[in-house]
Order: structure tokens, then sequence, then C-alpha cells
């Protein structure tokens, strides 16, 4: 792990019967960063949430947190985590401040602590309301409440702005990046490119269980130094183009390859042999080229 490293996940496999979830995925999400699993409906995303939140226990590989390998440190690790997977659910005919104080007796946090986090996710004003006359985004940010109650170091968020209306999703963006300035790592998963390109730092694109990114957000913002190349040769393209020593590869997918440059197209094309076969060569993709 890299000394900036919270999380490092190495060769994670998971299958369900003959389909194969996640396929052998190997990331790391730097601490104090707001982390984005990016990727399209069935990509994986939602069954690394639960693998890391402990509801999937038969996968493959390796997770560490802080260097310690989370299969024999799992309840430190749970410990250091804070949790919103799906839809929280609450007893709405009690108020946010009660939810929260019945869940910090059971969990022995200190009531103290309640709101402070209400006050977190922007609920303080509403914290005596009963929870049933909440909107729905007022739910998923108490559900943020509720898992930040412990304080974690890391907070896993699976698609919290999901269902939500524009000004749900105003307020949702707002809290993330509150709590990521008061020192909180923030791992969140969508499908939602604007909120990835608002919120994140660093990312990674899944698709089909597959790993075909992982970038952070200045790399890839830094358009006029990114190159997709497409063509049936594009393993050896990538293999001419980074012994130059002038590339930096980003991704490569098939027939696809991404790289970082200071070259323009005509120096990138000189480099390559004649025999390699090139269907296209252009400047800047854009985050929706490389979700596709």
């Amino acid at each position: 792990m890299k000394n900036n490293d919270l999380i490092k996940l190495n060769h994670v496999i998971k299958t369900f019967g003959k389909t194969r979830a996640l396929d052998n995925v190997s990331f790391s999400i730097p601490e104090n960063s707001i982390f984005g699993l990016l990727g399209p409906n069935g990509s994986g995303k939602s069954t690394l949430m639960r693998i890391l939140s402990g509801l999937i226990i038969n996968w493959k590989g390796e997770i560490f947190f802080k260097n310690k390998n989370v299969t024999l440190n799992q309840k430190y690790f749970l410990q250091q985590c804070g949790f919103l997977i799906e839809n929280p659910t609450f007893y709405e005919y009690l108020s946010a401040h009660q939810n929260l104080s019945l869940l910090a007796r059971i969990s022995n946090c200190s009531p103290n602590s309640i709101d402070k986090v209400l006050a977190d996710v922007n609920l303080i004003e509403d914290a005596h309301r009963k929870v049933g006359d909440y909107s729905y985004g007022m739910k998923q940010r108490l559900g943020i409440a509720q898992a930040i109650l412990h304080d974690p170091d890391i907070l896993f968020l699976d698609e919290p702005n999901n269902g939500l209306d524009p000004l749900g999703i105003k307020e949702m963006n707002k809290t993330i990046l509150g709590l990521h300035k008061k020192g909180k790592t923030i791992c969140v998963s969508t499908h939602i490119l604007n909120d990835v390109e608002e919120l994140c730092s660093d990312i990674i694109i899944l698709k089909e269980g597959k790993l075909i990114l992982n970038i952070s957000m200045e790399d890839l913002l830094d358009k006029s130094r990114v190159i997709v190349i497409k063509g049936k040769d594009a393993r050896l393209i990538e293999k001419y183009l980074t012994q130059s020593n002038t590339c930096k590869l980003i991704s490569l997918e098939h027939e696809k390859l991404v790289i970082k440059t200071n070259l323009d197209i005509h120096s990138i094309s000189q480099l390559l042999p004649k025999k390699i076969s090139v269907r296209s060569i252009a400047k800047e993709p854009n985050l929706t080229d490389l979700f596709k």
C-alpha cells in the first residue's frame, strides 16, 4: 500500500452461480479522498459495497485497511467504517433525534454526538420532527447521520442520490462535500456522471464486473493531454507508446486505448510502425466517452 492509501483491494473476485459479478478487481482508496465507484447498473458496484460492508462473505482476493487484512480483522474494520447501503429504515413515528438516541444506546455511542451529526447533514432544525414527515432526501441524509454516529474513518455511500429530485441531490452533494472538508474519507458508488464530476477526487469505472479505468479526476480532466486510440492492435499500440516514456496508460479495453501524453496526434502516429492497424486517434475523451 502507498503511504496515503486507506484501503487496498487485490484481485477481488465474486461469482453468483456462473456469473462473475467482480472479475479480478484491484484498486486503492486514498485517505482524505472522495472516491467514486462509477459504472452502469449491473457493473458490480453494489456487490463491491456489500463485500466491504460484510453483507457478502464468500469472495476471493484480499482487502487491506490501514495495512491490516480485513478478513482477519473484520470487527476492527467495520468499527472504523460507516455505511449507507440502499435505503435506510427508521421508526417513522419517532423523531430523527429519538431514532439516533436509540441507535446510540444500542451501539454504545455517546448521545452527545447526536446533535453534531444532525448538524453535519443539515437536519438539526428538523431534529424533533417525526421521520414519517421527512422527504426521501431528508431520510437519506438521516441515514448518513446514522452512519457517522460512531465517527468512522471512512464512509461508504451506495448510490446516495438515486431517486432524489434536483433539490435533494443538491443537499446530498452539499452534505458529502461538507463531511469531506471535516476530514472524512468517502467512497461513493453512482451511475450519475454529474455526481462524479462535482464530488470526486479519484474514480474507478466498472463494467460487467471488470475494472476498466482507475484515475484521479485531475488527470482525467486534463483533457488537452488525453488521447483515445482505437484499433484491433490496441495492446501492441500500448506496448510501443508506453516504452517511449512519453505516454502514460490510462485505460485499455478491447480495441480502445486511452493515454495521457504531451505529444500531438501526428507525433503519436510517427511512433507506431506502419504494420500496426490503427482505426482512429482522437483527443479529449470526456467522462461520458469512458463510461460507455
